[in-house]
Formats: structure tokens, sequence, C-alpha cells
């Protein structure tokens, strides 16, 4: 009613749309409980960055301009997100910086762990990537998150661009 009123919209832009499919998939119990990703605070951060990666490094095979632009835009909606948790955590504003920073590099160290293997269907290799980055040595449950993360990636590669850009996942 109020929206109305004051003409303000509640549409979800396109960015916003394919941002909550990935925190969707990301919040899904089983990694959790079947993979055994840490039910923590950063290892749901893990569980979303990993997601956010799977979606960017798709965006990027297609390499034109609006994929990657829309891209940028779900990275810049997960950067915001992770400022805004930050803050409800009640970590100091003079703090957030410094650990936003943090866990943005962290995203960044999942390209140098992961992107060879996902590209090469290396899944000796990234199971033991997935094991030292997320999982403390576990290779029991890292072969299966591998097998997930390799899974997705394909998954996501078969969906058509123009779905995508059109905020389908």
């Amino acid at each position: 009613m109020f929206a109305k009123l004051f003409g303000k919209q509640n549409e979800v832009s396109i960015p916003e749309q394919l941002y909550d499919a990935v925190v969707a998939q990301a919040r899904r119990p089983e990694l959790f409980s079947d993979f055994n990703m840490p039910d923590t605070v950063m290892g749901r951060f893990d569980a979303l960055a990993l997601h956010v990666f799977l979606f960017s490094r798709r965006m990027a095979k297609d390499g034109g301009n609006s994929p990657i632009a829309l891209s940028q835009e779900v990275f810049d909606l997960f950067v915001a997100d992770v400022d805004r948790a930050l803050r409800d955590l009640g970590v100091g504003d003079t703090t957030v910086p410094k650990r936003k920073k943090k866990m943005v590099r962290s995203f960044y160290g999942q390209i140098e762990d992961f992107e060879a293997a996902l590209e090469e269907n290396d899944l000796n290799t990234l199971t033991g990537n997935v094991a030292e980055r997320y999982l403390s040595g576990d290779m029991e449950n890292a072969e299966k998150l591998a097998k997930y993360m390799l899974d997705a990636s394909k998954t996501l590669q078969q969906q058509e661009i123009e779905s995508l850009l059109a905020g389908t996942i």
C-alpha cells in the first residue's frame, strides 16, 4: 500500500534475481549435512563465495560485454551483502573494511585454487584443493564436494546465456 503511495517499485532487478538464486543454492542444507561444509559464519560465507565464483566463471566463459557486466553486478551485490552481514554481526565500522577486504581476497583465492582443476575436469586436484581450503583435510567429503562443483559448473555451462542474461538460472 505505501509503495503505491510513494511510487516505490518492488521489482527485483536481473542482478538481484541472479544473486538471490545463487544465495539460495549456497544455503542448501545438503552442503553442510552431506558435504560437511562447516555450518558457521565463515562456512556459510565460503559456500556463498563458492557459488558466486561458479556463477562468475560461467559468465566469463561467454566473454561478451553483457555477461561480464552482469557478473560484475552480481559480484557487487555479494560484496554489499558481505558488508551488511559483517555489520549485522556487530563488527565495528572501522573494522568492516578490513574484514571485507580479507573476505573478498578469499573469494579471489578460489580462482587460484579451483579454476585450473575445473577447466581440466580434474577431480583429484580439485578434491585436494577443496579438502585443504574448506574441510581440514577430509578427503571423503572433499571428493563429494568436488564432484558437486564439477556438476554445478557443467550445469551452468549448459544454460543458455540469453536465459542467464534474463535473470534465470
